[in-house]
């Protein structure tokens, strides 16, 4: 006949009345009184402590559950059910010859029965010291055991169960999303207020911009018609010449050497500075016959811009090969 698997036994000392020191370090004062509380607490139906091997992540996977809670003296031990006779094969061996008790805080939003220490777990240890000293081992044959004190946690024990919360704890969950709301719509505010002064800021500059280009065009329109009326500037380039000055104005200033000292200077001031020093090209006006040593000299007198390009034009036509300035001369002055 095959030898009986040995069961876990009941009465196994899981923690014992003290400070005790958790897993986080802090120190706490667990009374008697709370295990008496913390026993008379524990219900299955709200929540049934599992035993597990360590403290595993959600308290998974379970190897049988804690029936029920009983003190002795100062000494919280555990009944069980459900067992896994692998698992209590194991114990029976002295493979976990430990244990570490973990509680929900009585002020954890997430205990069953809050205000009391409630048992979350009885976790089997190996060569883990608990934080509980002096407990004794377990003894199936006295049905005795000793376990360690582990710092309670809010992770769920089991996926099913729905924890139980206070109207308080709603009202102050409430409380606090509202004030994350408010905290995520004043930032979008405040981001939104900073972009849409980025925006006025980017729109002055190109409006400013826009303003000096158009200043800067006009500028450059009147100065090439001066040159035009003083000669210095064929009709027919006058366009051409306006756009060069357009792109000077907007490059950059140009460098050089002079003297051995390197200097800056503005190509746009450069080549109108050119265009106002240079010989006229068409001399407008009226002049007596052989005046300047060419007889019958004609008269541009009373003549448009319009007119003398527009002659000039068609004296090229007439005459090819004959460049542009030549042919103003032409028309202006008759040989």
């Amino acid at each position: 006949m095959p030898a009986k698997k040995p069961a876990l036994p009941d009465g196994i000392e899981i923690f014992r009345a003290g400070t005790r020191t958790a897993d986080n370090g802090r120190s706490y004062t667990i009374s008697a009184a709370d295990l008496v509380a913390a026993a008379a607490a524990y219900d299955p139906a709200k929540h049934e402590a599992p035993l597990t091997i360590g403290h595993p992540e959600g308290n998974r996977p379970a190897y049988g559950w804690v029936a029920g809670l009983q003190v002795d003296g100062d000494v919280l031990r555990t009944t069980h059910s459900q067992v896994e006779p692998q698992f209590a094969e194991m114990v029976a061996d002295g493979r976990f010859k430990k244990r570490s008790a973990s509680f929900y805080h009585p002020d954890d939003s997430a205990n069953p029965v809050p205000g009391t220490w409630y048992l979350r777990h009885v976790a089997y240890l190996g060569a883990q010291p608990p934080a509980v000293k002096g407990l004794k081992d377990i003894e199936f044959s006295q049905a005795a055991a000793a376990v360690a004190f582990s710092d309670p946690v809010s992770d769920p024990v089991n996926p099913q169960e729905q924890r139980p919360m206070t109207v308080k704890t709603q009202e102050q969950l409430q409380a606090e999303l509202d004030a994350a709301n408010k905290r995520a719509a004043d930032l979008q505010a405040e981001r939104d207020a900073e972009k849409n002064r980025a925006d006025q800021a980017a729109a002055q500059v190109a409006n400013f911009g826009e303003q000096t280009r158009a200043q800067r065009h006009a500028a450059n329109v009147a100065f090439c018609e001066a040159q035009v009326k003083a000669g210095k500037l064929l009709p027919k380039d006058q366009g051409k010449a306006v756009a060069v000055l357009d792109a000077l104005a907007a490059g950059q200033p140009v460098e050089f050497t002079e003297g051995g000292v390197a200097q800056q200077a503005s190509a746009l001031d450069f080549v109108k500075g050119l265009l106002e020093d240079a010989k006229p090209k068409v001399e407008f006006g009226e002049y007596a016959p052989g005046s300047d040593g060419r007889a019958g000299r004609g008269s541009a007198a009373g003549k448009s811009d319009a007119e003398i390009d527009k002659a000039a034009q068609e004296y090229m036509r007439a005459n090819k090969g004959v460049n542009y300035a030549d042919a103003v001369a032409a028309v202006t002055f008759s040989a």
